[in-house]
């Protein structure tokens, strides 16, 4: 509104000046151009006529011209003070009802205004505020006096200070912590005008933050303490864990040397029995059939100790294969070979399957697969009844199949057969003895061969036990 009454005060006083010389400017041009001509060409009547219309009509139409233009500026001069007597009103209106407390201080520093929501704030009405200091509010003393002066120079020297935390003391004297953003007031030729003041209570924020906080320490002091404990169990686990690993390489190292101590006797075992047989030009048929009972258990014993060095090496792993492209039937008829000379009396039938495709194995492990196999199904066949051996192939394996004439396998038992020390009957009456560890090792042994073992019930009875190894050239395709 400044900048507009000046700037119509101008454009009055140039009117001012602007007005006679453009009617001086008229009456110089009349008489110099239309009244000369006149004179010379009209009577004097006529002429003085003329003169009475010009200079009766030329005034009062500047005057009017001039009226009109000052009456235009006086409108938009009304009109600009409407619209910033309505903006002015909508300012006040929305800072007498803002939620925030909004205070003004004079150039003094003292409270010019104070709002509704200051009211509610601190519990006093702008007529009790009105002329207290800003140290006032801050609850008085020196220490609220120098924060005070601190804020007004800030204010002065930045323009503002936002997001200033302080105490403030209510009506009540209670203590409240409010977000306090100052902005310095200056009217429009640089004169200070005061200070205005947006306070905003966070006492609610700060105590929820002062909580977390505290929250935070103490989940940090727990999580320290969780942490600790959890690296003791850590520690404890680390010594079992080691415990356990030289218990377990010493559980090796004896199984691995009992192992070997009890092969010792067993091969002289065997070999003074082989000695009998051919050394003794005559024997009676019950040193004969103690011989053969002495040789089979031998052979058992035998076998056991295998499979508890095959099982040890397994699971210390140690196991070496050797993969090769093999040919499956050859290495099946050679492991029923040696196992219709060893089991003596048991018929064992090997189907003849030439042009089976080449495997990917190895020949000892597979060897030593099958013959567990054979040695299983003598033990679960009757005696005099055969076992059936047989092979095929299909686009991806190459399959070995035996077939017992045992009671076949109860449906619990098909998915664990093949687990560490799993008997299907753990009685002491056991019609077959063993441990448990035969199919185990045959499993693992395939599996080291990327290989599979299964079993399942035959429709004519007795079960069958299978392997699979991958065809070669689909290996190395």
């Amino acid at each position: 509104m400044v900048q507009f009454d000046n700037g119509l005060k101008q454009r009055v006083a140039v009117l001012r000046w602007v007005m006679p010389i453009a009617f001086a400017a008229l009456v110089v041009v009349y008489q110099l151009g239309f009244a000369r001509w006149l004179h010379d060409n009209v009577n004097a009547s006529l002429h003085f006529s003329a003169e009475v219309l010009f200079f009766g009509l030329t005034g009062p139409l500047l005057a009017f011209w001039s009226l009109t233009l000052v009456g235009h500026w006086l409108n938009e001069k009304e009109q600009a003070e409407q619209s910033a007597r309505i903006k002015d009103s909508w300012l006040a209106s929305i800072t007498e009802a803002s939620a925030d407390a909004i205070i003004s201080l004079d150039p003094e520093g003292r409270i010019e205004s104070w709002n509704r929501g200051a009211a509610l704030l601190l519990g006093y009405t702008a007529q009790e505020a009105r002329g207290h200091s800003l140290a006032d509010i801050f609850g008085g003393g020196g220490a609220a006096a120098i924060e005070a002066q601190w804020l007004a120079r800030s204010t002065r020297r930045s323009g503002f200070v936002r997001g200033h935390e302080t105490t403030i003391l209510t009506a009540a004297r209670r203590p409240i912590i409010v977000e306090l953003t100052a902005t310095h007031i200056t009217a429009d030729n640089g004169e200070p005008l005061g200070i205005s003041l947006i306070l905003r209570d966070i006492t609610n924020r700060k105590r929820r933050q002062a909580e977390i906080e505290q929250l935070n320490a103490s989940l940090n002091q727990q999580v320290a303490a969780r942490t600790r404990e959890l690296a003791e169990k850590v520690e404890e686990l680390a010594r079992a864990n080691a415990e356990l690993q030289k218990l377990d390489q010493t559980r090796a190292e004896f199984i691995s040397l009992v192992s070997h101590q009890i092969r010792a006797p067993l091969t002289n075992i065997r070999g003074a029995v082989e000695r009998i047989q051919n050394a003794c030009c005559s024997t009676s048929p019950t040193c004969a059939r103690m011989c053969a009972i002495i040789d089979q258990q031998v052979a058992r014993l035998d076998r056991l100790v295998q499979d508890v060095l095959d099982a040890n090496r397994i699971e210390a792993g140690e196991l070496a294969v050797h993969l090769e492209p093999i040919s499956a039937f050859p290495v099946a008829r050679q492991v029923v070979a040696q196992m219709r000379s060893r089991l003596g009396e048991r018929p064992i039938y090997l189907a003849e399957r030439p042009g089976l495709p080449l495997i990917y194995a190895d020949r000892d492990r597979l060897m030593e697969v099958l013959a567990n196999l054979l040695d299983n199904a003598d033990k679960y066949t009757p005696a005099g009844a055969p076992i059936f051996v047989d092979a095929r192939a299909n686009d991806a394996e190459v399959i070995i199949e035996v077939r017992d004439q045992g009671p076949g396998l109860p449906p619990a038992a098909r998915e664990r057969i093949f687990e560490k020390f799993y008997r299907t009957d753990n009685s002491d009456a056991q019609a077959a003895y063993g441990y448990g560890l035969g199919l185990y090792v045959c499993r693992r042994l395939m599996e080291a061969q990327n290989g599979r073992v299964w079993a399942e019930n035959h429709p004519q009875g007795g079960a069958v036990f299978s392997v699979a190894l991958p065809i070669w050239w689909r290996q190395h395709a």
